[in-house]
This record gives C-alpha cells, structure tokens and sequence, in this order.
C-alpha cells in the first residue's frame, strides 16, 4: 500500500499582528490552506479566535477556550484536532499556522513533529520589527503588561518571547526595515541570535522579497540543538557593526551571593545569554542560565554526574555595544577565589535562588 504524501507546514509567528498580515498573504497560493489564531479576545473573554481560509477566500472560524492552567498547552490541545480534520480532506498540500503573537513556535513544532506524522513541518518564519527591535530584546516589561500574556500563569517578559521566536525561527523577515537607520546592524543581530536564519528584508509595503514557505529549511533536530544549551565556542559569530557574542568559560564553581548581587551588571548591555553553570552550593546539580533584556533566570537541567562533562560554567551572550573585559571580570569576580575553594563548606553558603531552584 502506498504512503499518502504529507502535507507540508510552515508555522509563523511574530509579535505583531499587523506587521505579519502582509508575509502571511505573500505564503499563501492556491494549494495553500491557512490556519490564523488570534489573542485579542484573550484577556477580556478568555478565547482564542481562529479562522480558516485559502485562496478563494474564508472556510471556517471558531474559538479556542484558555482556562487558568497553560494557555500555549491548551492552545496546542485544540489545534491539532483542527489541523488534522484539514489534511484529511487532502484538498490542500500545503497549511500555513499563524500562531497568536504571544505564542513561541518551539512548543508548537514539536507538537507537531511528534503527533502528527501526517504533517511535515517545512519551515518556520519569524516577523521582527526593525523599529521596535532592540527595543524588545533590550527591556524587562512583562507580557502581562502589555495585555499578551497566554493565561495567568505566563509571567514571560517581552524580551524573552522575542529573542526565543528568532532562536528558532529558519527565515526572519525584517519589516519595517526602511524605517531603520541600521538595517545592516539589525540583520547582523538577528544572525548572532541564530545563524541558523535566513534574513529576508520586507518592502515599505511589508511584503518580503524573498522566500518564506516551503523553502525546506526546517531541521527538527538543528533547531532544537540551537534553542537548548547554547554554550559552545562553535556558536560564535564575528562581531560587527556593534554587535558581539562572547563565551565566558570556568572550572570553578560560582558563589551564590556574590552571583546574585551581580545580576545586574551580568544584563547591562546583553541583549541576550544563556548557558549552563555551577553553583558552588549546589555542587552536584546543572543550573541553566539564561538572560533576556534587564531579566535573568536560573533553573535546573539535573546532575553533572548524567553527563559526560565535568561540573564548569560556559555562558554564550550577545550584546550590542557588549564590551568582552568588562562582562568577563564581573562574572569572574563571581567564581570562588582560591582560598574559598580551599577553605569554605560551599554546602553551608546561603542560598539566595532557594525559591527558584
């Protein structure tokens, strides 16, 4: 018996709505179905609205109840039995997911890869505003506060969720670009975040001038590799254009106090950073590291022992005007000096991440 063909999927995703409508009409052809969810009802009436169209025009709409538990879980939840009533009906070869602006495309690719093998997912494209970028990377409002947040319980800040869409995003189409006075600058950015992307310029009018769907970029296993522990010399990019990536590295451990009263100076000038590191109370167990704009967070990956390393800190991050030395020195005043490393029951140390780790 022969294998029905899968479908293919390109899943889109970006903070603003408005700046997508444009790169969502440019994937859409006639054997393209699209599938478009949508938050705004989402803190008034607890709903996602959806729609459904193709090229000769609207399908279907509905809405998508959000209780008080994980609104990207429950969105996910009552996607799939949609998306699959969709290709059953072999009428398109093609669907194109817009995911709501708050939404991040990792959870919904691998929901997609691992339950849907009707499905393969051909690309994933990321909408980023050239105005608003560095803005977005750079601060710490909560996505609460700008009325974006998946539920009560998403405490995600806006630089958080924007830096993770470009991490895993194979084409990032720069919008508004016109209106930049670096474009050059941003596009360098935007490859330090994941030079995995392919960076296509959109026109005054919004529309991109280069390939979004079906380009066949999408690598399940790549991208997961690039959204996990970043902490490795080969995942540097040359600095330019006042952009740099640095990898600070130790063997020491860290000292919880002293990391805790550096936090932030560890952010000032980072867009973005993340690794792995050792606290010097907790010396058994990994602690991921990981910065988006003036916020950072610590949480647990499990035991050094499970792995083939041996306990250190390595820390990738990327900043715009980042000077190497200065962010080098904070973090090694951090480290246990040597008479500490001889002297001190690091188990006894107070430990100011208690409630997070």
């Amino acid at each position: 018996m022969t294998a029905q063909p899968k479908t293919s999927l390109s899943l889109l995703v970006g903070l603003s709505a408005t700046l997508r409508e444009p790169v969502l009409d440019a994937m859409v052809d006639p054997t393209t179905v699209a599938v478009v969810v949508d938050q705004d009802e989402l803190p008034g009436r607890g709903v996602l609205s959806w729609r459904v169209f193709d090229a000769s025009g609207p399908i279907d709409s509905g809405e998508f109840t959000v209780g008080d538990d994980c609104g990207a879980c429950q969105l996910i939840e009552s996607l799939l039995p949609l998306l699959e009533t969709l290709v059953a009906r072999r009428h398109w070869d093609h669907v194109v997911l817009a995911a709501p602006p708050a939404m991040e495309a990792r959870p919904l690719a691998g929901a997609l890869v691992t339950t849907m093998p009707e499905i393969a997912v051909d690309t994933v494209t990321c909408v980023v505003d050239a105005v608003l970028l560095v803005q977005q990377l750079s601060g710490d409002e909560l996505l609460d506060e700008r009325g974006l947040a998946l539920g009560p319980p998403d405490r995600r800040n806006v630089a958080e969720l924007t830096a993770r869409q470009i991490e895993y995003a194979d084409v990032c189409v720069l919008a508004n670009a016109h209106r930049s006075t670096a474009p050059e600058r941003l596009h360098n950015l935007l490859v330090h975040l994941n030079p995995r992307t392919t960076v296509v310029a959109a026109d005054p009018a919004g529309v991109p001038t280069g390939p979004v769907a079906r380009t066949g970029l999408f690598d399940f296993e790549a991208a997961e590799a690039w959204a996990g522990e970043l902490a490795a010399s080969d995942r540097l990019q040359p600095s330019g254009d006042g952009v740099t990536t640095v990898l600070w590295r130790s063997t020491r451990p860290l000292h919880p106090a002293r990391l805790n009263d550096a936090l932030e100076d560890i952010v000032d000038g980072v867009v973005r950073s993340r690794g792995v590191v050792w606290l010097a109370n907790r010396p058994t167990q990994r602690v991921r590291w990981e910065s988006a704009g003036y916020s950072a967070s610590l949480g647990t990956l499990g035991e050094w022992a499970d792995t083939e390393h041996l306990a250190e800190c390595t820390v990738v991050a990327t900043g715009m005007g980042l000077d190497p030395a200065r962010l080098q020195a904070i973090l090694d005043a951090c480290l246990l000096t040597e008479s500490e490393l001889a002297s001190l029951n690091w188990q006894e140390l107070d430990d100011p991440f208690a409630g997070v780790l």
